[in-house]
């Protein structure tokens, strides 16, 4: 979502960039919106380039790419590789999906990305093309001040929920409705042998509830070099996919709301407490300082996640259009070991949304302070159901840290991505009581040990629900299970949740075309506030 400044009535516009070159986007008649001035190109495995002497791989693809596209009258500006070759990555499933084989590819001119798609799958050595799509953080921000029962923790209603709190007017808060954190603590406070991957906007590194929990790659140094070999220069805490630099900085807050919630420090006397308390924070920046994405960005956050060391990954973020790149992106993620958690969305309606669609990821709706399903966050929307939801988490005013002053905390965040965060750091909990279990493992207990029948009884039925999904998570549960439960299959409902998509095939058989979200209400809105070339100018300053 965006934050709340000068367009909170138009939350469901999408804008996105891109730095030096054209920054225009392209919103079509079915809603959609992709970046206007490249595509997402994906060659066929069996397709070999050239290594002889004064070849390189870019060389040849980029000699390919102007041969296709001569033949429909399209001038190529630049090429470039979305995965690039690193010496850590996961070989076997690197060739399996091949990730060598995906490229940025920029054209002239203004030919509409989608038909340029359609010329490029003409040719046969081209597996598919799609636009770059855009997504968009999973909720939004406001400020607000409810006085706590004891310093700031009160606030945090997710971990211990005493009743007093209300978050929407006719809904009074009920005692319990949390995620039983206390009793969880008892058992297990974390480990920082664990790596979480935050797929967000960033992080304010020298936040003191913070600064110490930020991952440091042991095998990076600044110096302008890539010392470790993995395809990324001086990436010592991360890497910003969004702006391809080293700076994690968070310049839209959406980041560092997600961090503080899954890992900030506690027991240090000042701000709030993480719900894992020990785990290390990877920052993977694939959202731009209006908390919005290119999908081109999300993979390459999650194939650099999955290559260093991320066992846990948190997608609070979300697009309306299914993309094969970064569906594939998601099984090397998923297939590397990793657990990928990520986000509903937030508009209180049954439509799907991708990465949370795809099989290989667990999916998050956000309750309210009354155990039920948040019909109504605190900027409005809802939580998003369907065939894919796995389980649910308090999502509604949740206060955490800013991204501008270390000693503001009356600033919090409501949506589905603030309860992607809680269920992420309920995974990394579980990894540090046992670091031998799987991904299937750990989804396996979160969903097995949910609490069922806690919400809206017209809505949470018993057993597995499209709403609440197997249940609200239970932390003290889930580090107490004891295997005898059996989780529902839930690989078969994501599957036919994909056979029952609402989308028609557009482009080589994918399912492109998007279902509308009321966008065309904000476009004009869009253009008036927005200039090309004040937003170049703001991204080069990065």
């Amino acid at each position: 979502m965006k934050i709340i400044i000068g367009f909170l009535t138009f939350l469901t516009v999408l804008f996105n960039f891109y730095p030096v070159k054209d920054v225009s986007t392209e919103l079509n008649e079915n809603k959609s919106l992709y970046v206007k001035d490249h595509i997402i190109v994906k060659f066929k495995n069996d397709v070999h380039f050239s290594t002889a002497a004064g070849n390189t791989a870019a060389i040849t693809a980029h000699e390919l790419i102007n041969h296709i596209a001569s033949k429909s009258g399209i001038s190529i500006k630049a090429l470039k590789r979305i995965f690039p070759d690193a010496i850590n990555a996961k070989q076997e499933v690197f060739n399996k999906y091949g990730l060598d084989k995906y490229y940025k590819v920029y054209f002239e001119g203004k030919k509409d990305p989608k038909d340029v798609c359609t010329e490029f799958e003409k040719n046969k050595s081209i597996d598919f093309a799609e636009p770059d799509f855009i997504g968009e953080a999973a909720s939004q921000k406001g400020t607000g001040k409810i006085k706590p029962n004891d310093e700031f923790f009160g606030r945090q209603w997710g971990l211990y929920n005493d009743g007093t709190i209300r978050t929407t007017v006719g809904r009074p808060g009920k005692m319990g409705a949390d995620m039983n954190v206390i009793n969880g603590w008892e058992i297990e406070t974390g480990s920082d042998s664990i790596i979480v991957g935050i797929l967000d906007s960033g992080v304010k590194l020298d936040h003191p509830d913070l600064s110490g929990r930020i991952w440091i790659n042991p095998r990076e140094i600044r110096n302008g070099k890539d010392d470790d070999g993995n395809g990324y220069i001086d990436d010592v805490n991360g890497f910003n996919f969004a702006y391809e630099t080293s700076n994690v900085k968070d310049d839209g807050g959406h980041g560092t709301n997600i961090c503080g919630t899954v890992g900030a420090y506690s027991n240090n006397s000042i701000g709030y407490a993480g719900i894992d308390q020990q785990c290390k924070l990877m920052v993977c920046k694939n959202l731009d300082d209006e908390n919005l994405g290119e999908y081109s960005w999300w993979a390459a956050s999650l194939y650099y996640a999955a290559n260093n060391g991320a066992r846990v990954i948190n997608m609070s973020e979300g697009g309306y259009d299914y993309s094969k790149m970064l569906e594939n992106a998601v099984n090397y993620a998923y297939e590397s070991g990793c657990l990928i958690i990520a986000s509903m969305m937030n508009k209180n309606n049954g439509d799907n949304y991708y990465p949370a669609c795809f099989k290989n990821v667990l999916s998050v709706g956000a309750t309210d302070t009354d155990d039920g399903r948040c019909r109504q966050f605190t900027w409005g929307g809802g939580s998003n159901w369907g065939k894919h939801i796995a389980v649910i988490a308090p999502g509604n005013r949740v206060y955490g840290l800013d991204y501008k002053d270390n000693y503001n905390f009356d600033v919090y965040w409501s949506g589905t991505s603030q309860a992607t965060a809680y269920v992420t750091g309920i995974a990394s909990l579980l990894l540090a009581q046992d670091n031998t279990r799987n991904n299937k493992t750990l989804r396996d207990i979160i969903t097995a040990t949910a609490k069922d029948q806690v919400g809206d009884p017209r809505e949470d039925r018993p057993g597995w629900d499209e709403y609440y999904g197997f249940g609200r998570v239970d932390l003290y549960a889930a580090l107490n299970y004891n295997g005898i439960i059996s989780p529902i299959d839930y690989d078969r409902l994501k599957d036919e949740n994909k056979n029952n998509d609402n989308r028609d095939s557009e482009l080589g058989g994918q399912n492109q075309k998007a279902k509308a979200v009321d966008r065309d209400a904000a476009k004009d809105e869009r253009s008036e506030r927005r200039n090309d070339d004040d937003r170049r100018a703001r991204r080069n300053d990065k």
